[in-house]
Protein backbone atom coordinates (compact mmCIF):
# COMPACT_ATOMS: atom_id res chain seq x y z
CA UNK A 1 0.00 0.00 0.00
CA UNK A 2 1.37 3.30 -0.63
CA UNK A 3 1.59 5.82 2.21
CA UNK A 4 -0.13 8.89 1.60
CA UNK A 5 0.96 12.23 3.75
CA UNK A 6 -2.55 13.18 5.38
CA UNK A 7 -3.52 17.13 5.75
CA UNK A 8 -1.37 18.82 8.34
CA UNK A 9 -2.74 18.70 11.96
CA UNK A 10 -4.06 22.20 12.92
CA UNK A 11 -1.24 23.77 15.71
CA UNK A 12 -2.27 24.46 18.85
CA UNK A 13 -2.82 28.07 19.43
CA UNK A 14 -1.50 29.26 23.17
CA UNK A 15 -4.67 30.51 25.64
CA UNK A 16 -4.27 33.93 26.64
CA UNK A 17 -5.85 34.22 30.17
CA UNK A 18 -7.08 38.24 30.49
CA UNK A 19 -5.44 39.63 33.45
CA UNK A 20 -7.25 41.14 36.41
CA UNK A 21 -6.43 43.84 38.71
CA UNK A 22 -6.66 42.69 42.01
CA UNK A 23 -5.75 45.04 45.10
CA UNK A 24 -4.91 48.14 42.98
CA UNK A 25 -2.88 50.67 44.02
CA UNK A 26 -5.31 53.47 42.25
CA UNK A 27 -8.51 52.06 44.12
CA UNK A 28 -9.12 55.31 46.09
CA UNK A 29 -8.63 57.31 42.84
CA UNK A 30 -11.18 55.51 41.17
CA UNK A 31 -13.73 55.49 43.86
CA UNK A 32 -12.77 59.24 45.07
CA UNK A 33 -16.42 60.24 44.10
CA UNK A 34 -18.81 57.36 45.07
CA UNK A 35 -20.97 57.49 48.46
CA UNK A 36 -20.35 55.49 50.85
CA UNK A 37 -23.30 52.73 50.27
CA UNK A 38 -21.65 52.50 46.49
CA UNK A 39 -17.73 52.23 47.92
CA UNK A 40 -16.61 48.20 47.66
CA UNK A 41 -17.11 46.86 50.98
CA UNK A 42 -20.25 48.39 51.92
CA UNK A 43 -23.05 46.26 53.76
CA UNK A 44 -25.57 48.82 52.48
CA UNK A 45 -25.89 46.91 49.04
CA UNK A 46 -25.94 42.83 48.86
CA UNK A 47 -26.54 41.06 46.32
CA UNK A 48 -27.48 37.05 46.33
CA UNK A 49 -26.71 35.95 42.98
CA UNK A 50 -24.91 37.28 39.27
CA UNK A 51 -28.19 38.47 38.13
CA UNK A 52 -28.93 40.25 40.91
CA UNK A 53 -25.23 42.12 40.81
CA UNK A 54 -25.65 42.86 36.98
CA UNK A 55 -29.29 43.96 37.52
CA UNK A 56 -27.90 46.55 40.33
CA UNK A 57 -24.45 47.72 38.50
CA UNK A 58 -24.83 50.58 36.59
CA UNK A 59 -21.82 52.67 35.13
CA UNK A 60 -23.15 55.89 36.58
CA UNK A 61 -22.49 54.81 40.06
CA UNK A 62 -18.85 54.71 39.02
CA UNK A 63 -17.16 57.64 37.72
CA UNK A 64 -14.40 57.58 34.86
CA UNK A 65 -11.32 59.21 36.03
CA UNK A 66 -8.61 60.52 33.95
CA UNK A 67 -5.06 59.57 34.64
CA UNK A 68 -2.69 61.08 32.35
CA UNK A 69 0.52 58.69 31.37
CA UNK A 70 3.99 60.14 30.86
CA UNK A 71 6.87 58.76 28.90
CA UNK A 72 9.38 57.79 31.07
CA UNK A 73 12.83 60.03 30.08
CA UNK A 74 15.74 57.54 28.33
CA UNK A 75 18.80 57.82 29.48
CA UNK A 76 21.79 58.07 27.19
CA UNK A 77 23.52 55.69 25.50
CA UNK A 78 27.44 55.75 26.61
CA UNK A 79 28.70 56.84 23.26
CA UNK A 80 26.14 59.59 22.91
CA UNK A 81 27.00 63.23 24.57
CA UNK A 82 24.38 63.43 27.30
CA UNK A 83 21.63 66.06 26.93
CA UNK A 84 21.17 66.81 30.41
CA UNK A 85 24.60 68.64 30.64
CA UNK A 86 25.23 71.93 32.16
CA UNK A 87 24.51 74.92 30.62
CA UNK A 88 25.41 77.80 33.18
CA UNK A 89 28.29 79.86 33.81
CA UNK A 90 30.41 78.42 30.98
CA UNK A 91 31.69 81.35 29.22
CA UNK A 92 33.64 81.48 26.24
CA UNK A 93 36.53 83.11 27.26
CA UNK A 94 38.24 82.37 30.87
CA UNK A 95 41.77 82.77 32.56
CA UNK A 96 43.62 79.78 33.61
CA UNK A 97 45.47 79.56 37.20
CA UNK A 98 49.35 79.81 37.18
CA UNK A 99 51.01 77.00 38.93
CA UNK A 100 54.72 76.47 39.57
CA UNK A 101 56.32 73.28 40.32
CA UNK A 102 58.51 73.90 43.42
CA UNK A 103 59.93 70.80 44.02
CA UNK A 104 63.08 68.82 42.72
CA UNK A 105 63.59 65.90 40.53
CA UNK A 106 66.45 63.67 42.19
CA UNK A 107 67.10 60.35 43.19
CA UNK A 108 68.00 60.51 47.25
CA UNK A 109 68.97 56.58 47.15
CA UNK A 110 72.50 55.97 48.85
CA UNK A 111 74.13 53.20 46.12
CA UNK A 112 77.81 51.13 46.53
CA UNK A 113 79.17 51.53 43.81
CA UNK A 114 78.25 52.50 40.05
CA UNK A 115 77.69 49.08 38.73
CA UNK A 116 74.36 47.65 37.42
CA UNK A 117 74.43 44.70 39.88
CA UNK A 118 74.89 47.71 43.07
CA UNK A 119 71.49 49.47 41.59
CA UNK A 120 70.09 45.94 41.69
CA UNK A 121 70.70 45.55 44.85
CA UNK A 122 69.64 48.31 46.39
CA UNK A 123 66.06 47.85 45.12
CA UNK A 124 66.89 43.81 46.30
CA UNK A 125 67.62 45.04 49.63
CA UNK A 126 68.63 43.02 52.34
CA UNK A 127 65.03 43.54 54.07
CA UNK A 128 63.24 42.57 51.20
CA UNK A 129 64.88 39.24 50.18
CA UNK A 130 65.28 38.43 54.00
CA UNK A 131 61.57 38.68 54.17
CA UNK A 132 60.94 36.32 51.23
CA UNK A 133 62.94 33.88 52.62
CA UNK A 134 61.81 34.00 56.53
CA UNK A 135 58.11 33.53 54.83
CA UNK A 136 59.25 30.99 52.22
CA UNK A 137 60.78 28.52 54.80
CA UNK A 138 57.46 28.72 57.15
CA UNK A 139 55.11 28.16 54.30
CA UNK A 140 57.24 25.05 53.47
CA UNK A 141 57.04 23.64 57.13
CA UNK A 142 53.35 24.19 57.11
CA UNK A 143 53.08 22.30 54.23
CA UNK A 144 55.34 19.95 55.48
CA UNK A 145 53.50 19.64 58.48
CA UNK A 146 49.93 18.96 56.25
CA UNK A 147 51.41 16.38 53.78
CA UNK A 148 53.29 14.56 56.59
CA UNK A 149 52.16 10.93 55.44
CA UNK A 150 52.13 11.96 51.25
CA UNK A 151 55.82 11.11 49.44
CA UNK A 152 56.83 14.24 47.61
CA UNK A 153 60.00 17.11 47.25
CA UNK A 154 58.56 18.88 50.20
CA UNK A 155 59.75 16.16 52.73
CA UNK A 156 63.48 17.23 50.89
CA UNK A 157 62.93 20.74 52.03
CA UNK A 158 65.82 23.01 53.26
CA UNK A 159 66.29 25.98 54.62
CA UNK A 160 66.22 28.98 52.12
CA UNK A 161 69.01 31.31 52.95
CA UNK A 162 69.70 34.96 50.79
CA UNK A 163 72.71 33.25 48.69
CA UNK A 164 70.25 30.26 47.08
CA UNK A 165 67.82 32.93 46.28
CA UNK A 166 69.69 35.16 44.50
CA UNK A 167 70.32 32.32 42.24
CA UNK A 168 66.82 31.07 42.43
CA UNK A 169 66.15 35.38 40.92
CA UNK A 170 69.04 35.01 38.40
CA UNK A 171 67.38 31.62 36.98
CA UNK A 172 64.12 33.34 36.59
CA UNK A 173 65.12 36.29 35.63
CA UNK A 174 67.16 34.30 32.33
CA UNK A 175 63.99 32.48 31.90
CA UNK A 176 62.84 35.46 30.26
CA UNK A 177 65.80 35.86 28.08
CA UNK A 178 65.48 32.22 27.21
CA UNK A 179 61.80 31.44 26.66
CA UNK A 180 60.54 28.14 26.67
CA UNK A 181 57.39 26.51 26.84
CA UNK A 182 57.70 24.20 30.04
CA UNK A 183 60.12 25.18 33.23
CA UNK A 184 61.54 21.30 32.96
CA UNK A 185 62.52 22.10 29.49
CA UNK A 186 65.43 24.36 31.19
CA UNK A 187 66.71 21.22 32.88
CA UNK A 188 66.88 18.90 29.79
CA UNK A 189 70.06 17.83 28.59
CA UNK A 190 68.82 16.66 25.15
CA UNK A 191 70.59 18.28 22.67
CA UNK A 192 67.60 20.31 21.68
CA UNK A 193 66.92 21.88 25.20
CA UNK A 194 70.80 21.31 26.53
CA UNK A 195 71.49 24.68 28.50
CA UNK A 196 73.90 23.75 31.30
CA UNK A 197 73.98 27.04 33.29
CA UNK A 198 70.68 26.02 34.97
CA UNK A 199 71.66 22.36 36.11
CA UNK A 200 75.11 23.83 37.27
CA UNK A 201 73.45 26.36 39.89
CA UNK A 202 70.50 24.34 40.81
CA UNK A 203 68.80 21.09 40.85
CA UNK A 204 65.20 21.31 38.35
CA UNK A 205 63.26 19.93 41.75
CA UNK A 206 64.73 22.48 44.31
CA UNK A 207 63.96 25.26 41.58
CA UNK A 208 60.62 23.74 41.56
CA UNK A 209 60.36 23.20 45.03
CA UNK A 210 61.26 26.49 46.09
CA UNK A 211 58.86 28.43 43.77
CA UNK A 212 55.94 26.34 45.00
CA UNK A 213 56.72 26.93 48.54
CA UNK A 214 57.30 31.09 47.35
CA UNK A 215 55.15 33.47 50.16
CA UNK A 216 55.39 36.49 51.26
CA UNK A 217 53.14 36.65 54.50
CA UNK A 218 52.85 34.88 57.74
CA UNK A 219 49.13 35.37 57.73
CA UNK A 220 46.36 32.94 57.62
CA UNK A 221 43.47 35.29 56.89
CA UNK A 222 42.35 38.53 56.65
CA UNK A 223 39.50 41.28 55.63
CA UNK A 224 42.28 42.56 53.06
CA UNK A 225 41.81 40.48 49.98
CA UNK A 226 45.52 41.07 48.75
CA UNK A 227 46.99 40.33 52.17
CA UNK A 228 48.63 37.81 50.65
CA UNK A 229 50.96 39.99 48.51
CA UNK A 230 50.62 43.15 50.47
CA UNK A 231 54.04 42.90 51.90
CA UNK A 232 55.35 42.96 48.38
CA UNK A 233 53.28 46.23 47.38
CA UNK A 234 53.71 48.10 49.88
CA UNK A 235 57.71 47.90 49.97
CA UNK A 236 57.63 48.68 46.06
CA UNK A 237 55.28 52.26 47.18
CA UNK A 238 58.01 52.75 49.73
CA UNK A 239 60.65 52.24 48.23
CA UNK A 240 59.70 54.50 45.17
CA UNK A 241 58.62 57.40 47.66
CA UNK A 242 61.92 57.39 50.01
CA UNK A 243 64.65 57.42 47.03
CA UNK A 244 62.88 59.53 44.34
CA UNK A 245 60.77 62.17 43.62
CA UNK A 246 59.43 62.68 39.94
CA UNK A 247 59.62 65.00 37.59
CA UNK A 248 56.91 67.37 37.21
CA UNK A 249 54.71 65.53 34.32
CA UNK A 250 53.24 62.60 35.31
CA UNK A 251 50.81 60.10 33.99
CA UNK A 252 48.00 57.82 35.79
CA UNK A 253 47.04 54.93 33.57
CA UNK A 254 45.91 50.79 34.28
CA UNK A 255 47.94 48.07 33.36
CA UNK A 256 47.22 44.39 33.51
CA UNK A 257 48.50 41.01 35.01
CA UNK A 258 47.38 38.56 32.84
CA UNK A 259 45.36 35.90 34.43
CA UNK A 260 42.41 34.11 33.70
CA UNK A 261 41.60 32.70 36.82
CA UNK A 262 38.67 33.30 39.04
CA UNK A 263 40.08 36.18 41.76
CA UNK A 264 37.48 38.32 42.43
CA UNK A 265 38.91 41.21 40.74
CA UNK A 266 39.95 39.85 37.55
CA UNK A 267 38.96 42.29 34.66
CA UNK A 268 38.62 42.93 30.97
CA UNK A 269 39.84 45.71 29.18
CA UNK A 270 39.44 45.81 25.13
CA UNK A 271 42.91 48.16 24.04
CA UNK A 272 45.51 46.05 26.54
CA UNK A 273 47.80 43.46 25.23
CA UNK A 274 47.07 41.48 27.66
CA UNK A 275 43.24 41.93 27.92
CA UNK A 276 41.97 39.42 30.68
CA UNK A 277 43.66 39.96 34.25
CA UNK A 278 44.36 41.49 37.32
CA UNK A 279 43.93 45.71 37.04
CA UNK A 280 46.81 48.05 38.21
CA UNK A 281 46.24 51.58 38.16
CA UNK A 282 49.87 52.57 37.98
CA UNK A 283 51.62 56.36 38.65
CA UNK A 284 54.52 57.05 36.37
CA UNK A 285 56.52 59.27 34.68
CA UNK A 286 56.48 59.82 30.93
CA UNK A 287 59.65 57.86 30.59
CA UNK A 288 57.95 54.54 32.09
CA UNK A 289 59.62 54.89 35.61
CA UNK A 290 57.08 53.55 37.92
CA UNK A 291 56.34 55.88 41.00
CA UNK A 292 53.30 53.62 42.93
CA UNK A 293 50.91 51.24 41.64
CA UNK A 294 47.63 49.80 43.36
CA UNK A 295 45.57 46.38 42.43
CA UNK A 296 42.30 46.38 42.26
CA UNK A 297 40.37 43.80 43.54
CA UNK A 298 36.54 44.48 42.88
CA UNK A 299 34.22 45.52 45.13
CA UNK A 300 36.02 44.51 48.30
CA UNK A 301 38.40 47.07 47.26
CA UNK A 302 38.69 49.23 50.71
CA UNK A 303 40.54 52.43 48.67
CA UNK A 304 39.33 52.80 45.86
CA UNK A 305 35.70 50.93 45.62
CA UNK A 306 32.38 52.86 45.33
CA UNK A 307 30.93 56.12 44.28
CA UNK A 308 33.05 58.29 42.42
CA UNK A 309 35.59 55.00 42.32
CA UNK A 310 37.68 56.41 39.36
CA UNK A 311 38.51 59.91 41.27
CA UNK A 312 39.55 57.84 44.24
CA UNK A 313 42.48 56.09 42.43
CA UNK A 314 43.55 59.50 41.59
CA UNK A 315 43.72 60.87 44.83
CA UNK A 316 45.39 57.97 46.29
CA UNK A 317 48.35 57.56 43.70
CA UNK A 318 48.69 61.10 44.37
CA UNK A 319 48.63 61.09 47.66
CA UNK A 320 52.37 62.86 48.75
CA UNK A 321 52.66 64.41 45.16
CA UNK A 322 49.61 67.43 45.89
CA UNK A 323 50.06 70.83 46.10
CA UNK A 324 53.35 71.11 44.34
CA UNK A 325 53.04 71.87 40.75
CA UNK A 326 52.48 68.80 38.77
CA UNK A 327 50.56 68.10 35.56
CA UNK A 328 48.96 64.88 35.63
CA UNK A 329 47.68 63.53 32.22
CA UNK A 330 45.06 60.68 32.35
CA UNK A 331 42.59 59.47 30.05
CA UNK A 332 38.80 59.97 29.81
CA UNK A 333 38.02 56.81 32.51
CA UNK A 334 38.86 59.26 34.88
CA UNK A 335 38.80 62.94 34.25
CA UNK A 336 35.65 64.71 35.06
CA UNK A 337 34.65 68.42 36.05
CA UNK A 338 34.63 68.26 39.51
CA UNK A 339 37.80 65.86 39.43
CA UNK A 340 39.40 68.79 38.06
CA UNK A 341 38.21 71.21 39.82
CA UNK A 342 39.77 69.58 43.19
CA UNK A 343 42.87 69.28 41.61
CA UNK A 344 42.81 72.76 40.87
CA UNK A 345 42.41 73.68 44.32
CA UNK A 346 45.17 71.39 45.07
CA UNK A 347 47.23 72.60 43.06
CA UNK A 348 47.56 70.42 40.44
CA UNK A 349 47.27 70.51 36.86
CA UNK A 350 45.01 67.77 35.06
CA UNK A 351 44.77 67.20 30.94
CA UNK A 352 43.25 64.69 29.24
CA UNK A 353 40.45 63.38 26.99
CA UNK A 354 36.63 63.23 28.49
CA UNK A 355 33.88 61.38 27.83
CA UNK A 356 30.50 62.56 25.96
CA UNK A 357 27.87 61.76 28.49
CA UNK A 358 28.98 63.44 31.86
CA UNK A 359 26.28 65.40 33.62
CA UNK A 360 28.83 68.54 33.96
CA UNK A 361 29.66 68.86 30.57
CA UNK A 362 28.32 71.92 28.70
CA UNK A 363 25.58 71.17 26.26
CA UNK A 364 27.00 73.96 24.32
CA UNK A 365 30.32 71.85 23.38
CA UNK A 366 28.74 68.15 23.35
CA UNK A 367 26.14 69.22 20.95
CA UNK A 368 28.33 71.45 18.52
CA UNK A 369 28.35 69.97 14.96
CA UNK A 370 31.79 70.67 13.60
CA UNK A 371 33.79 70.34 10.40
CA UNK A 372 37.65 68.59 10.25
CA UNK A 373 40.26 70.90 12.16
CA UNK A 374 37.53 73.27 13.86
CA UNK A 375 37.68 73.44 17.91
CA UNK A 376 34.66 74.83 20.14
CA UNK A 377 35.88 75.43 24.55
CA UNK A 378 33.97 77.00 27.14
CA UNK A 379 35.20 77.99 30.28
CA UNK A 380 34.49 77.74 33.91
CA UNK A 381 36.00 77.93 37.16
CA UNK A 382 39.21 77.39 35.69
CA UNK A 383 38.46 74.38 33.95
CA UNK A 384 38.97 74.60 30.24
CA UNK A 385 36.29 71.67 28.38
CA UNK A 386 36.96 72.18 24.44
CA UNK A 387 35.93 69.14 21.29
CA UNK A 388 37.88 69.13 18.53
CA UNK A 389 37.07 67.38 15.29
CA UNK A 390 39.63 65.20 13.51
CA UNK A 391 38.65 62.02 12.32
CA UNK A 392 36.21 61.72 14.73
CA UNK A 393 35.41 64.08 17.37
CA UNK A 394 37.89 64.13 20.44
CA UNK A 395 36.58 65.91 23.63
CA UNK A 396 39.04 67.03 26.18
CA UNK A 397 39.13 68.88 29.89
CA UNK A 398 42.68 71.22 31.20
CA UNK A 399 42.68 73.24 33.90
CA UNK A 400 45.92 74.13 32.65
CA UNK A 401 45.91 75.02 28.81
CA UNK A 402 43.50 77.83 27.01
CA UNK A 403 42.30 77.90 23.98
CA UNK A 404 45.07 78.03 21.67
CA UNK A 405 45.91 75.80 18.59
CA UNK A 406 49.80 74.79 18.11
CA UNK A 407 51.30 73.27 15.01
CA UNK A 408 52.57 69.67 15.56
CA UNK A 409 54.70 67.43 13.26
CA UNK A 410 54.26 63.39 12.85
CA UNK A 411 56.41 60.90 11.88
CA UNK A 412 55.88 61.40 8.11
CA UNK A 413 56.87 65.30 8.39
CA UNK A 414 53.53 66.48 8.24
CA UNK A 415 52.06 69.56 9.98
CA UNK A 416 49.00 69.94 11.49
CA UNK A 417 47.22 72.24 14.02
CA UNK A 418 45.87 70.53 17.22
CA UNK A 419 44.35 72.27 20.13
CA UNK A 420 47.33 72.75 22.89
CA UNK A 421 46.14 70.19 25.50
CA UNK A 422 45.56 67.54 23.18
CA UNK A 423 49.28 67.82 21.81
CA UNK A 424 50.39 68.06 25.25
CA UNK A 425 48.56 64.68 26.13
CA UNK A 426 50.34 63.23 23.55
CA UNK A 427 53.27 63.96 24.29
CA UNK A 428 53.10 62.74 27.95
CA UNK A 429 50.71 59.77 28.65
CA UNK A 430 52.50 57.08 27.58
CA UNK A 431 54.54 56.08 30.53
CA UNK A 432 52.59 52.93 31.16
CA UNK A 433 52.49 51.88 27.92
CA UNK A 434 56.36 52.39 27.83
CA UNK A 435 56.66 50.07 31.26
CA UNK A 436 54.13 47.68 29.57
CA UNK A 437 56.79 47.28 26.14
CA UNK A 438 59.86 46.53 28.42
CA UNK A 439 58.23 44.20 30.46
CA UNK A 440 57.00 42.20 27.24
CA UNK A 441 60.95 41.77 25.95
CA UNK A 442 61.38 39.42 28.72
CA UNK A 443 58.57 38.03 30.59
CA UNK A 444 59.66 35.93 33.62
CA UNK A 445 55.62 35.00 34.93
CA UNK A 446 54.73 31.44 34.64
CA UNK A 447 51.78 29.74 34.48
CA UNK A 448 49.89 29.29 37.95
CA UNK A 449 46.89 28.17 39.92
CA UNK A 450 48.23 30.76 42.74
CA UNK A 451 47.15 34.09 41.55
CA UNK A 452 49.07 35.76 44.26
CA UNK A 453 52.87 34.53 42.89
CA UNK A 454 51.95 36.20 39.49
CA UNK A 455 51.41 39.05 40.80
CA UNK A 456 54.38 38.88 42.99
CA UNK A 457 56.77 38.20 40.49
CA UNK A 458 55.48 41.42 38.37
CA UNK A 459 56.13 43.22 41.13
CA UNK A 460 59.79 42.14 41.09
CA UNK A 461 60.10 42.72 37.27
CA UNK A 462 58.78 46.16 38.24
CA UNK A 463 61.52 47.15 40.43
CA UNK A 464 63.93 45.27 38.52
CA UNK A 465 62.79 47.92 35.28
CA UNK A 466 63.16 50.53 38.26
CA UNK A 467 66.95 49.51 38.80
CA UNK A 468 67.23 49.77 34.70
CA UNK A 469 65.97 53.11 34.78
CA UNK A 470 67.31 54.88 37.69
CA UNK A 471 71.06 53.26 36.73
CA UNK A 472 70.72 54.87 33.31
CA UNK A 473 70.02 58.17 34.65
CA UNK A 474 72.03 58.53 37.80
CA UNK A 475 74.68 55.92 37.37
CA UNK A 476 77.00 58.25 35.50
CA UNK A 477 78.46 55.28 33.34
CA UNK A 478 77.58 54.71 29.48
CA UNK A 479 74.04 53.76 29.32
CA UNK A 480 73.08 50.38 28.79
CA UNK A 481 69.91 48.20 26.48
CA UNK A 482 67.53 46.47 28.95
CA UNK A 483 68.95 43.44 27.17
CA UNK A 484 72.95 43.93 28.13
CA UNK A 485 71.43 45.07 31.67
CA UNK A 486 69.48 41.82 32.28
CA UNK A 487 72.89 39.83 31.30
CA UNK A 488 75.00 41.53 33.57
CA UNK A 489 73.05 41.33 36.65
CA UNK A 490 72.50 37.33 35.76
CA UNK A 491 76.23 37.09 35.11
CA UNK A 492 76.69 38.58 38.75
CA UNK A 493 73.89 36.66 40.47
CA UNK A 494 74.61 33.14 39.27
CA UNK A 495 78.96 32.18 40.23
CA UNK A 496 80.64 30.40 38.03
CA UNK A 497 81.50 26.74 39.08
CA UNK A 498 84.53 25.79 40.27
CA UNK A 499 84.19 22.22 38.64
CA UNK A 500 85.75 21.36 35.40
CA UNK A 501 84.86 22.40 32.17
CA UNK A 502 82.02 20.10 30.74
CA UNK A 503 83.73 19.96 27.37
CA UNK A 504 87.13 18.73 28.99
CA UNK A 505 85.83 16.47 30.39
CA UNK A 506 82.94 14.94 28.31
CA UNK A 507 85.67 14.39 25.69
CA UNK A 508 88.29 12.58 27.99
CA UNK A 509 85.58 10.69 29.23
CA UNK A 510 83.73 9.41 26.05
CA UNK A 511 87.03 8.59 24.60
CA UNK A 512 87.57 5.58 27.19
CA UNK A 513 84.15 4.97 28.35
CA UNK A 514 81.10 3.67 27.12
CA UNK A 515 77.69 4.04 27.86
CA UNK A 516 75.23 0.90 26.65
CA UNK A 517 71.80 -0.60 27.18
CA UNK A 518 71.83 -3.51 29.69
CA UNK A 519 71.86 -6.93 27.34
CA UNK A 520 71.52 -9.41 30.15
CA UNK A 521 67.39 -10.42 31.35
CA UNK A 522 66.46 -11.85 34.17
CA UNK A 523 64.53 -15.42 34.93
CA UNK A 524 61.78 -13.84 33.17
CA UNK A 525 63.10 -13.06 30.43
CA UNK A 526 62.86 -9.45 30.90
CA UNK A 527 65.65 -6.66 30.65
CA UNK A 528 67.86 -6.58 34.26
CA UNK A 529 67.74 -3.08 35.08
CA UNK A 530 70.32 -1.26 37.83
CA UNK A 531 69.93 0.61 40.44
CA UNK A 532 72.26 4.51 39.39
CA UNK A 533 75.28 4.41 41.50
CA UNK A 534 75.17 8.57 41.12
CA UNK A 535 71.58 8.45 42.10
CA UNK A 536 72.09 6.37 45.11
CA UNK A 537 75.41 8.25 46.41
CA UNK A 538 72.77 11.25 46.20
CA UNK A 539 70.47 9.52 48.80
CA UNK A 540 67.56 8.82 45.56
CA UNK A 541 66.69 5.33 44.54
CA UNK A 542 66.45 5.38 40.16
CA UNK A 543 66.46 2.30 38.82
CA UNK A 544 68.15 2.67 34.96
CA UNK A 545 68.58 0.30 31.91
CA UNK A 546 72.16 1.61 31.36
CA UNK A 547 75.51 0.94 32.49
CA UNK A 548 79.04 1.88 31.61
CA UNK A 549 80.92 -1.22 29.72
CA UNK A 550 84.07 0.29 30.19
CA UNK A 551 83.92 0.10 34.59
CA UNK A 552 85.43 -3.43 35.99
CA UNK A 553 82.15 -3.78 38.11
CA UNK A 554 80.01 -2.12 35.38
CA UNK A 555 77.92 0.07 37.14
CA UNK A 556 74.37 1.28 36.55
CA UNK A 557 74.29 4.86 35.72
CA UNK A 558 71.86 7.38 34.32
CA UNK A 559 72.57 9.02 30.89
CA UNK A 560 72.43 12.08 32.73
CA UNK A 561 74.52 11.09 35.50
CA UNK A 562 76.92 9.25 33.15
CA UNK A 563 79.44 12.10 32.93
CA UNK A 564 79.28 13.67 36.11
CA UNK A 565 80.16 9.66 37.72
CA UNK A 566 83.29 10.00 35.67
CA UNK A 567 84.74 12.80 36.50
CA UNK A 568 84.26 12.56 40.67
CA UNK A 569 86.20 9.31 40.30
CA UNK A 570 88.75 10.59 38.13
CA UNK A 571 88.24 7.92 35.71
CA UNK A 572 88.58 10.26 32.56
CA UNK A 573 92.80 9.79 32.98
CA UNK A 574 92.92 6.00 33.34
Amino acid sequence: MSKRKGPPRAKKQRVVEPEYLQNSDIEEELFVNCDEENQPGSDSVEYSSDEDCKEGLTFEQFPLVNIELQPIPSRPRPDEPSTSGSSSNWTSTGDMKNLHFNKINAFSGVVNGHEPINYFDYFFDQDLLSMICTETNSQAKRLKSVNESVKGRIKDWKELVIPELKIFLGLLLHMGTINLNRLQDYWKTDRLFNIPIFRQQMSRNRFLLILRCLHFTSESESEDPLYKIRNMIDYFNKKMEDCYYPCKELSLDESMVLWRGRPRGRQYIKNKPQKYGVKLYMLTQPDGLILRFHVYTGGKDIDASGKSHAEKVVMDLMEGKLGNGHELYIDNFYNSFGLAKRLLENNTYCTGTLRKNLKDNPIEVTAKKLKKGENVSLFREGVHIGKWQDKRPVMYITNQYANKMVPVVNKRGQTKKKPQAVAKYNEFMSGVDRQDQLLAFYPCERKTLRWYLKIAIHTLQLLFINSYKIYNQYSGQKKMTLYDYRLNIINTLLPVKSEPEVGVSLRSVRSRHYIRKITETNARGRIQRKMCRQCHKNKKRTDTSYQCVTCVEKPGLCPECFDKYHIEHNLFFS
